[in-house]
């Protein structure tokens, strides 16, 4: 049996976010592509994340993006739409401490857009509280 899936969803990974960040499969709801983008930025998948970015509000992605150490994701609510869906989650990460003194584990807390581009699902952008 593999190791927990990084997205926090208590499957294999082998059987939750690998599917989709191999390209054997696309999820169908926002919730599970946001899943899986944070796997992507865990594991360093370029590729995945800019195919899973809407066209118009995709920023040019390297390496450098890559940098932050992910250690855990909370999904707090998520709204699947027909043409938009909305998912809030915290992504938590650890943020070395000045000086050198350890880490700190931190969350980033969005409120994220996705709508139906070419009947695929794909991140659109953050929105200021939920709708």
């Amino acid at each position: 049996m593999s190791a927990s899936c990084y997205c926090c969803s208590g499957k294999p990974f082998s059987q939750c976010c690998e599917i989709y960040l191999s390209g054997k499969a696309y999820p169908n709801t926002a919730e599970a592509l946001m899943r899986s983008r944070y796997s992507a930025y865990v594991t360093g998948n370029l590729p995945y994340l800019r195919k899973t970015w809407h066209p118009d509000t995709c920023p040019e992605l390297d390496s450098n993006d890559l940098q932050t150490r992910w250690t855990r994701l909370e999904v707090i609510k998520s709204k699947q739409g027909l043409k938009k869906s909305i998912v809030e989650f915290k992504a938590w990460f650890s943020d070395e401490r000045e000086g050198g003194a350890g880490s700190e584990e931190r969350a980033l807390h969005e409120i994220s857009l996705f709508k139906l581009n070419k009947k695929r699902w794909v991140y659109v952008s953050p929105l200021d509280a939920w709708p």
